[in-house]
């Protein structure tokens, strides 16, 4: 896996964590009905740090109707138990699914990881479901933005890179990075240059641009008019005889 991805998947799963014991932990006052023992019983729980004991009670009763801060708090828990070390793949995957059911979209990540190296395809598969919800998320639009690049989907990679770029809450070289190699192999010259521009001059992109340097889909790029201020980065250094 590609040091990028490594840093993501970090970052993702502190994400994770934090959705989970955010969605357990209640802000000072109630955000239960007044009439809303369940609720409220939920809340003092996820107060307590009790999430076998809100999935308890849950599951003894599926069938009662919850209010939706009910729903929030049981899938809150079953995020936060699906993040314990102790939980076997069988079980995290169930927790997940639960909280998936309870409209916890953020468990698409967790799915995602479980089969990012087993299945590769699965894993894909939970990251285009999670976008269909338009997380305020840039990392499941990264995720799949590189995939299409990988697979040389041009177009596709350039679709999600573009939503990953309005989402962003803070500039993201590695986003512009990746959406120059998708807009100049889509031969948007003009538009990749900017986007070079933009990452080059406020991230460290040394290995890349080496290892663009001797990649044959970007051949020739220095010697083009819009990278020809450029073209010593793209040099490859000459072996020594």
């Amino acid at each position: 896996m590609q040091r990028s991805n490594l840093i993501i998947i970090t970052i993702t799963l502190a994400f994770i964590s934090a959705s989970a014991i955010g969605a357990l932990a209640s802000a000072p006052v109630s955000r239960c009905e007044e009439g809303d023992k369940v609720c409220r019983e939920f809340e003092r729980l996820a107060e307590a740090e009790k999430p076998e004991a809100i999935i308890a009670k849950y599951e003894a009763a599926r069938k009662e109707k919850y209010s939706e801060e009910s729903r929030r708090l049981i899938g809150g828990a079953y995020l936060a138990l699906a993040s314990r070390d102790s939980t076997t793949p069988e079980q995290e995957e169930g927790y997940y699914r639960e909280a998936l059911a309870l409209n916890h979209s953020i468990a698409y990540m967790g799915l995602y990881f479980l089969y990012a190296q087993k299945d590769e395809e699965k894993a894909l598969g939970f990251l285009r479901e999670y976008v269909k919800t338009k997380p305020a998320d840039t990392v499941p639009y990264v995720l799949l933005g590189e995939a299409e690049l990988e697979r040389k989907n041009y177009v596709s990679a350039d679709a999600y890179l573009r939503e990953a770029k309005k989402v962003a809450h803070a500039y993201s070289p590695r986003v512009d990075w990746l959406l120059f190699q998708a807009n100049y192999l889509l031969k948007n010259y003009q538009f990749a240059r900017e986007l070079f521009e933009s990452a080059v001059t406020k991230g460290k992109f040394e290995d890349e641009i080496k290892a663009l340097s001797s990649d044959p889909r970007f051949e020739g790029i220095g010697k083009r008019p819009e990278f020809k201020i450029y073209e010593k980065l793209f040099q490859t250094p000459q072996k020594p005889s």
